[in-house]
């Protein structure tokens, strides 16, 4: 007779290896694509070229202050 602690283990064995599953699926159509020389879209490319350009444009993130001065 199988415990409760063994049945959720078998069901999360399970859900790992049906995530694994899609993100091999995923991972064999991403490089199908590469290898065409096609490329992942213009919407894709838009998204790249805007993250890149809001790196360069964004100051490197800092520490927070409360705006609040101690005043003695």
């Amino acid at each position: 007779m199988i415990t409760e602690h063994q049945e959720v283990a078998r069901h999360r064995v399970a859900e790992q290896i049906r995530t694994a599953e899609l993100r091999a699926l995923r991972n064999e159509r991403r490089d199908a694509v590469r290898a065409e020389g096609e490329s992942a879209g213009p919407r894709h490319e838009l998204a790249g070229v805007l993250r890149r350009l809001a790196d360069r444009l964004e100051p490197q993130p800092r520490h927070r202050r409360t705006g609040l001065s101690v005043v003695r």
